[in-house]
Protein backbone atom coordinates (compact mmCIF):
# COMPACT_ATOMS: atom_id res chain seq x y z
CA UNK A 1 0.00 0.00 0.00
CA UNK A 2 1.20 3.29 -0.73
CA UNK A 3 2.08 6.33 1.52
CA UNK A 4 -1.11 8.11 -0.38
CA UNK A 5 -3.28 4.73 -0.01
CA UNK A 6 -3.10 4.94 3.56
CA UNK A 7 -3.75 8.57 3.82
CA UNK A 8 -6.98 8.20 2.32
CA UNK A 9 -7.79 5.17 4.43
CA UNK A 10 -6.98 7.05 7.51
CA UNK A 11 -9.38 9.27 6.85
CA UNK A 12 -10.65 11.53 10.33
CA UNK A 13 -8.76 9.57 12.40
CA UNK A 14 -5.10 10.86 12.12
CA UNK A 15 -3.22 7.72 13.43
CA UNK A 16 -2.64 4.09 12.66
CA UNK A 17 -2.57 1.27 15.23
CA UNK A 18 0.81 -0.68 14.45
CA UNK A 19 1.09 -3.97 16.93
CA UNK A 20 4.21 -4.34 17.41
CA UNK A 21 4.32 -6.98 20.57
CA UNK A 22 1.69 -8.59 22.63
CA UNK A 23 0.64 -6.17 24.53
CA UNK A 24 2.45 -2.99 22.66
CA UNK A 25 1.44 -1.04 19.92
CA UNK A 26 2.36 2.17 17.92
CA UNK A 27 0.19 5.51 17.16
CA UNK A 28 1.93 5.68 13.65
CA UNK A 29 1.37 9.08 12.63
CA UNK A 30 2.26 11.14 9.11
CA UNK A 31 3.66 14.73 8.95
CA UNK A 32 1.15 17.21 7.11
CA UNK A 33 3.29 16.09 3.66
CA UNK A 34 3.18 12.90 4.24
CA UNK A 35 6.73 11.74 3.86
CA UNK A 36 7.66 10.83 7.43
CA UNK A 37 5.89 8.82 10.90
CA UNK A 38 6.20 9.77 14.02
CA UNK A 39 4.39 8.01 17.19
CA UNK A 40 3.43 7.52 20.73
CA UNK A 41 4.51 4.14 22.15
CA UNK A 42 1.64 2.49 24.20
CA UNK A 43 1.67 -0.85 25.91
CA UNK A 44 -0.66 -2.41 28.14
CA UNK A 45 -0.94 -2.57 31.94
CA UNK A 46 -1.52 -5.16 34.36
CA UNK A 47 -4.54 -3.19 35.17
CA UNK A 48 -5.78 -3.86 31.58
CA UNK A 49 -5.19 -0.13 30.31
CA UNK A 50 -2.84 1.25 28.10
CA UNK A 51 -0.23 3.51 28.97
CA UNK A 52 2.05 6.00 26.91
CA UNK A 53 5.52 4.49 27.43
CA UNK A 54 6.43 8.07 25.36
CA UNK A 55 6.43 9.66 21.94
CA UNK A 56 9.08 10.67 18.92
CA UNK A 57 10.31 14.47 18.70
CA UNK A 58 9.09 15.28 15.53
CA UNK A 59 8.70 12.57 12.51
CA UNK A 60 12.01 10.40 12.86
CA UNK A 61 10.74 7.32 10.15
CA UNK A 62 10.75 8.37 6.22
CA UNK A 63 7.09 7.24 4.99
CA UNK A 64 9.12 5.32 2.00
CA UNK A 65 8.53 2.42 4.39
CA UNK A 66 5.39 0.25 4.89
CA UNK A 67 3.35 1.43 7.89
CA UNK A 68 4.19 -1.83 10.00
CA UNK A 69 8.02 -1.10 9.56
CA UNK A 70 8.11 2.23 10.65
CA UNK A 71 5.79 1.42 13.84
CA UNK A 72 8.40 -0.76 14.53
CA UNK A 73 10.71 1.55 14.15
CA UNK A 74 9.15 4.00 16.30
CA UNK A 75 8.71 1.84 18.93
CA UNK A 76 12.63 0.79 18.90
CA UNK A 77 13.52 4.68 18.88
CA UNK A 78 11.40 5.39 21.78
CA UNK A 79 12.51 2.27 23.76
CA UNK A 80 16.08 3.38 22.86
CA UNK A 81 15.32 6.72 24.53
CA UNK A 82 13.66 5.64 27.48
CA UNK A 83 16.99 3.30 28.04
CA UNK A 84 19.93 5.75 28.11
Amino acid sequence: MTTEQHVKELKEQGWTRVDTVPGEWVALVLNDDHTAYGGTLWRRGSDGFDYSEGCTAGHPVSAEYPHEMAGLRIAALIQEENAA
